[in-house]
This record gives C-alpha cells, sequence and structure tokens, in this order.
C-alpha cells in the first residue's frame, strides 16, 4: 500500500492496492502519477479482492467496520491527527469544526446499528450471504456490484465515508475519486482500514485526479458496475452522460436546505439550535439551511426580533466552532451583504466575515410581494443566513413549491401536529429529511438520502423459485428384451428388490416360433433398475 502509518510532512495523499508513482506536492499533501492503464490495473486487483470480501458475512464485515470507527474516537490516532492537522490547511473549516464532523461521522457506525440497517432496508442482512426463504417457498439473495465507482466533491469534511462504508457493507469493492482539493480524510480512512481491517482495505482504492482527466474518468466508468457522483449538477450530467446503458448511475447533485420555526418556538434556545446547523459546514453541503422561515401568528417584528437572537447565538457559537474563511470568501461575504442592503433587506454582522444574518420582514421595509423575489436571488456560501418572515404555512409551501426539486432537509421548530403537516408537504415537494432543528447537520446512517438509501440502490435481488422436475416419460418403461432363461432371471431380481415389473411376451414375424420376452417396470425405478440387470450380466 502506498499510503504511510504516520504522521509525515508530505503525507501521500492516496492508497491502492497496486504502487503508483508520486506526482506533484500540494502544500503538505502529494498526489499520484496516474493513468488509464493504472486504473484498469487497480480496478482488476479490486475485483480479485471482491472474491475474498465475498467470503465474509456481513456480520463480520459490520464487525470489523465498528472496530475501525472505534479507533477514529481515540485521540491519539495517528490517521485522526493527521486529518485533523491538514483539514483546515485545505478546507475552509477550523480544527475544532473537522474534531466535530469526525466524532458525528464514526459515532453511528456500529455494528448492530448496520446490520439493523440492513434488516430494514433488505428484510434480513443475511440476504447478502445467502438465499433467504421467502413466502411460498421462494428464495431471495441480495448482490453487489462488481465494483462501483465513487465520485467525490469536497465541500464538507467526511463527504464519501459513508458511501466506502455501505459498499463494504453490500460486498462491493469500490475505486473512489476524491476531491483534488480535499482527498486527505477519504486516503486516511483507508489507510486505518488497512491497519485494522485489512480483509477489507484490499477492496478499497482511493486515487486523486483532475476531473479534467476524462479518459481516467472513461476507464474508472468502463470498469464499473455502479457509479456514485457527487458534485454540482453541471459535473454530475457531465458523468452522467458517459454512463452506459447497463451501469447504475446514483446522482448527487446540488441540493439546499431550509428550516422553517413557529413564532412561539423563536427563542433563544432554538437560536443556539440553529446557529448549530449554520455553523457545521457554513453553509457548504446539502443540508445546509440557507434560509430560515419564521412564521408569526400577526406579530410585528417577529422575523427581526429572531434574526437578533441568531445573531447573537452565531456570536457565542464563534468561541466554540471558529469559522476558517479564506480571503477570497471574506470578499465574497462582503458582497453578499451589500448585495442584500440594496434589495431592502436588514443585514446584522460583526465588522469580520465571521456570520451574517440578513432579515426580509415586512414590518422593515420590505414588500412582501418582493420578500420572494430577491432572497432566492442572493447566496453565499460562509455562515450566512437568510430569516424570511411569512404569516402562515401555507405561504412558506408557496416559496418552496417551485425548488423542491432542489430540496433536501427541512429543520423545524414548531408542535408535533404542525411538523406532520410540514412534513406531509415538503416530502411531496421532493425534500428527503424532516428533522429538528440542531440536528440538520448530522443525519443518521439510516437516512435515505435524495429519496433512496445507497444500500437499496446498490443491490441487485436474484429470485430462486422451488424447483420441480417432471419426468421426460411417465407410466412403465421397457427396461430389458431378451430370451425367457435370462428375462426370467431379470425379472425375478427386481421383484426381490421391491420393484414393480411386467413381463410380456410378442413374436418376431420373421421368425414366430421364436418368442421375444420383454420386462416393464415404472419409469421412476429405471435407474436403479439398469444398475440390477448390469449386475445380473457381470
Amino acid at each position: 500500500m502506498e499510503l504511510a502509518t504516520e504522521a509525515l510532512p508530505d503525507m501521500r495523499a492516496w492508497f491502492a492496492p497496486l504502487p503508483l508513482p508520486a506526482g506533484e506536492g500540494q502544500g503538505e499533501i502529494v498526489l499520484p502519477k496516474v493513468s488509464p492503464e493504472d486504473l484498469l490495473a487497480v480496478a482488476s486487483s479490486l475485483k480479485e479482492a471482491g472474491k475474498s470480501l465475498r467470503e465474509l458475512t456481513v456480520s463480520e464485515i459490520a464487525q470489523k467496520l465498528e472496530f475501525v470507527a472505534r479507533q477514529w474516537e481515540r485521540p491519539d490516532l495517528p490517521e485522526r491527527k493527521e486529518a485533523l492537522k491538514l483539514l483546515p490547511k485545505f478546507l475552509p473549516f477550523s480544527e475544532p469544526v473537522c474534531k466535530r464532523a469526525i466524532d458525528a461521522l464514526f459515532e453511528p457506525l456500529t455494528a448492530n446499528r448496520m446490520l439493523n440497517l440492513l434488516d430494514e432496508l433488505l428484510g434480513d442482512h443475511r440476504a447478502l450471504d445467502e438465499f433467504i426463504e421467502r413466502p411460498l417457498g421462494l428464495k431471495r439473495k441480495a448482490f453487489g456490484a462488481d465494483l462501483a465507482f465513487l465520485i467525490l466533491s469536497g465541500n464538507i469534511v467526511g463527504i464519501g465515508i459513508w458511501d466506502i462504508v455501505f459498499c463494504l457493507l453490500c460486498k462491493t469493492p469500490v475505486l473512489v475519486k476524491p476531491s483534488s482539493d480535499e482527498p486527505i480524510l477519504p486516503s486516511l480512512f483507508a489507510q486505518s482500514l488497512e491497519r485494522f481491517a485489512p480483509e477489507l482495505a484490499s477492496a478499497v482504492a482511493v486515487i486523486p485526479f483532475e476531473s479534467e482527466r476524462e479518459e481516467l474518468i472513461d476507464a474508472a466508468i468502463k470498469e464499473s458496475d455502479a457509479v456514485i457522483a457527487y458534485g454540482t449538477d453541471e459535473t454530475v450530467q457531465t458523468v452522467k452522460r458517459k454512463i452506459p446503458a447497463k451501469v447504475k448511475f446514483i446522482e448527487r447533485g446540488h441540493k439546499f436546505s431550509v428550516a422553517i420555526i413557529a413564532e412561539e418556538f423563536a427563542d433563544e434556545r432554538t437560536a443556539d439550535l440553529l446557529a448549530l446547523d449554520i455553523s457545521r459546514f457554513d453553509q457548504r453541503g446539502c443540508l445546509s439551511p440557507q434560509v430560515c422561515f419564521v412564521v408569526k401568528r400577526g406579530t410585528r417584528g417577529t422575523g427581526h426580533e429572531f434574526g437578533l437572537k441568531l445573531a447573537q447565538a452565531l456570536e457565542r457559537i464563534s468561541d466554540e466552532l471558529p469559522p476558517n474563511l479564506h480571503e477570497g470568501e471574506k470578499a465574497s461575504v462582503t458582497q453578499f451583504r451589500l448585495t442584500c442592503e440594496m434589495l431592502g433587506a436588514r443585514v446584522l454582522s460583526p465588522p469580520d466575515a465571521s456570520w451574517t444574518v440578513v432579515i426580509w420582514d415586512t414590518e422593515h421595509g420590505t414588500r412582501d410581494t418582493e420578500v420572494k423575489a430577491k432572497w432566492q436571488r442572493v447566496t453565499c456560501s460562509a455562515r450566512t443566513i437568510h430569516i424570511v418572515a411569512v404569516d402562515s404555512l401555507d405561504k412558506v409551501f408557496e416559496e418552496l413549491r417551485p425548488l423542491g426539486k432542489f430540496l433536501q432537509g427541512v429543520a423545524v421548530a414548531m408542535d408535533s401536529a404542525e411538523a406532520e403537516q410540514v412534513a406531509e408537504a415538503v416530502g411531496r415537494m421532493g425534500a428527503s429529511r424532516i428533522c429538528s432543528v440542531g440536528q440538520l447537520q448530522t443525519p443518521p446512517i439510516e437516512w435515505s438520502q435524495d429519496g433512496k438509501h445507497l444500500i437499496s440502490e446498490l443491490v441487485r435481488w436474484c429470485d430462486f423459485e422451488p424447483i420441480t422436475l417432471t419426468p421426460k416419460e411417465v407410466g412403465w418403461v421397457e427396461i430389458y428384451r431378451g430370451d425367457l432363461k435370462e428375462t426370467t432371471v431379470i425379472w425375478r431380481t427386481l421383484e426381490q428388490m421391491g420393484i414393480p415389473s411386467s413381463l410380456e411376451t410378442s413374436f418376431d414375424p420373421t421368425n414366430p416360433t421364436s418368442p421375444i420376452y420383454t420386462v416393464r417396470i415404472p419409469v421412476q425405478h429405471a435407474s436403479e433398475a439398469k444398475q440390477a440387470i448390469a449386475k445380473v450380466h457381470s
């Protein structure tokens, strides 16, 4: 394997079952040189490793994955220490943000939980090991792909780690193309597999390369049975156009999320929870709440009051989870603030670019007809949030409905009856997750991303029906024909064996003085009767 086991000044940011030469350095990491021939050789090695992977039971695989996950919770794990050192240098997230993300990533990976997930999705996790009895005598088995190709984006910490886990649970080897901006955590995770679960590591390769190298993309797709692609809609569609008809394609394109808060829940506690959702990944992920709707009940200034509480909460959480903006992003935040002010919104922000709250409230100069047209036009990938005050849930649904196909998650703070109303409406629009405010950025492993769980998309089913064979012949068949002496011996032998038989006499027209004797038996006894006759002849 190519990845060192200790923290090094220059980390080799790839992991492959075959040696790859080092290429150019990028900061404190070194990327590999890779050719289409290299990828073909790696793909072949992964498929071969898949044979050994399929010999393990899914329970054994889950236990090995749990063991690796527990290692990642240790502060002294070299791979974890290396990740926390390098990630803040390559991604716009501080070390505390990365630490919390890694903890949330590995905490739910227990064997029981993974097996329960498979039981829920497949009916029985053992269906990945053997044909399982189903009603009416049917047996059914689930098969993973021979090779999956996983294309990752680099916008948040840990993207793709669960995908690798789900592939291994489905006994599917996986070739990972991480983002060139963040190949660190996928490579380090693969390294930890090699140290603690080598049987699984042999079925994983992590090889970063530029997306512009289409010959590499083409080579990987050619060898794969399933392709999972994260990225912008443009990136995903570019990959989709390359997918052959028989290759399964799972797309993870652009999505956004929102929060909906009832007026009676628009308090300081809810503001703290929403600030946590905003600060975990600074609005860069598909589960980041880009806008918060405050549903007021005729109270004046509700949106503005909650905006003030949220601003204070964002200021407080900056001490615990400090931002880590690059210079170019700071300029984007400044432009974002100016644009919102020009459009009539009220902007709350500190002197620096650490957070921004934009309030669109009819009580503060923004006409109701203008709000819908304006907040959707101004976005920024930092700790920025739109607060939109509306007077009913119907108004919220009216604004979200045209955006439904891009809607991923909805965080709510309201009573259970209203929450069910929201879930029904946004679920029909296209949302795949409704949860409490404060939990938006930490989905469970059971979450059906984009409406369908990856495990369900990876497997195919084979049904094994009861086998009922009809004999080629039915009734009685001739087993022997000859003279009286030998026929009589055979007939008596069959009688002693308990095989029903009949003795018939006929004549040859050309020699009517010499009778022909024939023995017939039921067809189901033909095999044992032939063996008896052979013994008589011997």
